[in-house]
């Protein structure tokens, strides 16, 4: 009679397990997509194909990268949203579609904070403040003194309303107090190449893209937005060291579940990307690109966004940003 109720005993205790805790045992047990809100050849996708192939060695399965670009990544971020929270769809979030996006369309088909689970932080680019050949500016405190001595009439490229380079440009203008005309392009490329031919004063781009113009000599850094240099550019000096203060802004990555994922799946993702983010050939792959890697728990991550949602959210109201 004991045996026969222990039994009973174990079976109700075996159906009780959460279905999430079950389900955990055997993930993952088919491919899973990893869903890239760029087109090709970007950041964002070059960071998705340096962890697909290493997270498929730890996870034992595929992980095959889709690129789904449209509406400045809004719409990956939406198919990642609306997948089946069960692991086999995650995504990489970045400040246009996760962060700012919220401050900026009126009606954005998804939350970003309840319509995800965060996994992680990936990685974070710094942006570097250029400005070209023919600039008679040297340094920011220069570049400063000469703002200030023309009132606000110097200009200030992006790569188009509300991009990443627009809101780190109008944070450097609050940092500063100094003020600049805003001139959207349609994108960084056209924008770098006004810059070296004279049409437009500075610019703040990501490291990745403005290296090989500082390199070939066709655009002069002057700082770069993160709290530490780079290690691709060693010289250039921090904006903070440079005189604005406490000034830390990067393009950060990060990892993303849909919104009711269940909390095991994070936390398996998590150890998973973080195993990855510290092997010596990603690392390697991700310095290529001017990024530092960030390993963390998806508590950290899901501090981050909420309180990078609250930064971005002042700037856009403060600077009346609006998209093109």
């Amino acid at each position: 009679m004991r045996l026969s109720a222990t039994r009973r005993l174990l079976a109700v205790a075996l159906v009780a397990l959460p279905l999430s805790i079950q389900a955990q045992g055997a993930y993952p047990n088919k491919p899973i997509k990893l869903i890239v809100p760029f087109p090709p050849g970007g950041n964002v996708d070059l960071s998705a194909r340096i962890l697909a192939p290493e997270l498929a060695r730890e996870l034992g399965q595929a992980v095959v990268v889709e690129n789904k670009a449209g509406a400045s990544g809004t719409l990956g971020l939406d198919a990642v949203a609306k997948s089946a929270p069960d692991g086999y769809t995650i995504g990489i979030a970045s400040p246009v579609n996760h962060l700012a996006a919220p401050s900026l369309y009126p009606k954005l088909p998804y939350d970003s904070i309840k319509d995800f689970t965060p996994v992680g932080l990936i990685a974070s680019v710094p942006m570097v403040l250029v400005v070209g050949p023919s600039s008679p500016v040297k340094s920011v405190r220069e570049l400063l003194a000469l703002a200030r001595s023309r009132n606000g009439a110097m200009t200030m490229a992006s790569a188009g309303s509300g991009s990443g380079n627009h809101i780190v440009g109008e944070l450097f203008q609050v940092a500063t107090g100094v003020k600049f005309v805003h001139v959207p392009y349609k994108g960084s490329a056209p924008a770098n190449t006004d810059l070296a031919g004279g049409h437009v004063d500075v610019h703040f781009d990501q490291l990745s893209s403005v290296l090989p113009l500082v390199q070939g000599g066709k655009l002069r850094s002057l700082a770069v937005t993160t709290a530490k240099r780079s290690a691709l550019l060693p010289d250039v000096p921090t904006l903070a060291e440079a005189g604005v203060a406490k000034f830390d802004a990067s393009t950060t990555l990060g990892l993303v579940l849909p919104g009711k994922a269940a909390p095991e799946l994070a936390t398996r993702l998590n150890q998973v990307l973080d195993r990855v983010l510290t092997l010596p050939g990603v690392k390697a792959q991700f310095a290529r690109l001017g990024a530092d890697v960030k390993p963390g728990t998806p508590a950290a991550y899901a501090e981050f966004i909420r309180s990078e949602i609250a930064r971005t959210a002042k700037i856009v109201k403060d600077a009346k940003i609006t998209l093109d």
